[in-house]
């Protein structure tokens, strides 16, 4: 496919380099030459230095041919424009980083007087085919994951029914078990997804020996999981007291989400002018100016009780930082939010959960729209090392009439669960793939081609 990519930030950068190493054809618009130089040397990709939301550049960058135009510049207006323009150009399918929620929804114009019909105007009139606002979805995970026994997010397939989700292995009868020994011994059939260790994922083997703070991605029925789960990793309970970190989108939108779960939520913002922004907007939401580096601070206002911290500025340190001190001063869960996911690692580490992701997520958006074959969902795991997608066998389809061992995958490619109906295949063994059914796989970034033909 051929992409255009407007705005070169940390998101827009992201993405290209993603979406070239899976192969495809990616232009980057940004009018920050720094910027462009470091995209130029991260990932293998053209690049125009200029407006996306001119005419001229969009022409220069060929949008008439373009497969997807993603506008993901840090202003709204812009993205829109660009889009609007591309697909007036000829691109097929635009979508548009949007941060306001006014412009995410379509909205009611009134007529020439109170009789007269009202229009309504839908995103898609503005040329724009899909909304993505990484922020609300991260805000969106947050609050699942507060909500839920685990520190961590669950990814959904096949309407929920097949779920993966990652643990620490903390049991210490785990520890030196091989991979064989562990899924034979669970109550419930379930996949090991993956390995991570180190920031690295391991090669999924029946011989391969759990070590003490390996992470296992671990597949299974919905039904089951927070069972499963137990066995891996002891749960907690939903989060009642919360303190947040960070006045911006993702921490104003997690506030405000979890007050109205009934969750009492303090929010420490060090802008004193948005602070007092947030005390009008916010009921129900203690406000407090500081520095969430501060030990008195967070001492006097009793973090320890609190049963969890989300640290949700865009300062990747900072969070880190913060969630550290709130760790060593007595929160159990305590979160952070990254956008450069090559701090995965280090904050992991240092025992802190990764609330969300926001480059990731956009990720996980766009991935939909350069997917083939039969796809229909997809997921990024473990910083995009590991993608699960979920296809759907048509009767044309190579795998359709085989088993998953003559399916031809490629190595590296593990087959997770076949849905039937109602049924789930767990692990899918010798099922014999029919029309229709629903297949999971993970795979490489890099083998993803290579799993979509055997669904063409």
């Amino acid at each position: 496919m051929y992409i255009i990519i407007g705005g070169g930030g940390i998101i827009g950068s992201h993405i290209a380099s993603l979406l070239s190493e899976e192969g495809h054809e990616v232009l980057v618009i940004e009018q920050s030459k720094e910027a462009l130089g470091k995209i130029r040397q991260r990932a293998d990709v053209k690049t125009i230095q200029g407006n996306s939301a001119t005419p001229k550049i969009l022409k220069q960058a060929e949008a008439e041919r373009a497969d997807l135009m993603l506008a993901v510049t840090n202003n709204d207006e812009t993205n829109m424009i660009t889009c609007f323009m591309a697909k007036e150009l000829g691109a097929s399918t635009t979508a548009a980083r949007i941060r306001n929620p006014d412009f995410s929804t379509y909205f009611v114009a009134g007529g020439k007087s109170p009789l007269s019909p009202r229009r309504i105007i839908r995103p898609r009139k503005l040329g724009i085919d899909v909304f993505i606002n990484p922020e609300m979805t991260a805000a969106q995970e947050i609050m699942v994951i507060l909500s839920s026994f685990y520190s961590t997010p669950m990814e959904n397939f096949a309407g929920g029914m097949v779920q993966i989700r990652e643990f620490s292995v903390t049991d210490k009868e785990l520890i030196g078990q091989s991979i064989t020994s562990v899924t034979k011994n669970l109550p419930h059939p379930a996949v090991v997804v993956a390995l991570a260790r180190g920031g690295e994922v391991l090669p999924i083997k029946d011989e391969t020996v759990i070590q003490e703070e390996d992470r296992i991605y671990l597949a299974a029925e919905k039904e089951y999981m927070n069972e499963l789960g137990k066995l891996l990793s002891p749960p907690q309970r939903p989060a009642k007291k919360v303190v947040i970190l960070g006045g911006d989108r993702i921490g104003h939108l997690t506030a405000e989400g979890l007050t109205r779960r009934g969750v009492r939520v303090k929010l420490i913002e060090s802008d004193e002018t948005r602070a007092g922004e947030l005390a009008s907007s916010l009921d129900n939401v203690e406000i407090i100016n500081g520095s969430g580096t501060s030990r008195d601070l967070l001492t006097e206002m009793g973090i320890s009780s609190a049963d969890a911290y989300v640290a949700t500025t865009i300062n990747d340190e900072l969070n880190i930082l913060s969630a550290l001190l709130a760790k060593k001063l007595g929160v159990e869960r305590s979160m952070v939010v990254i956008n450069n996911t090559g701090y995965v690692p280090l904050a992991e580490a240092m025992g802190l959960h990764v609330a969300a992701l926001p480059t990731l997520l956009a990720a996980d958006e766009i991935a939909r729209f350069v997917l083939h074959g039969g796809a229909i969902a997809t997921a990024l795991l473990e910083g995009e090392k590991l993608e699960a997608v979920e296809f759907i066998a048509s009767s044309k389809a190579l795998i359709s009439g085989k088993n998953i061992s003559e399916a031809g995958l490629p190595a590296g490619a593990t087959a997770i669960a076949v849905v039937r109906g109602s049924e789930v295949f767990l692990p899918p063994q010798d099922t014999v793939i029919q029309p229709g059914d629903h297949v999971i796989v993970a795979t490489p970034i890099a083998g993803i081609h290579h799993v979509e033909r055997v669904f063409k």
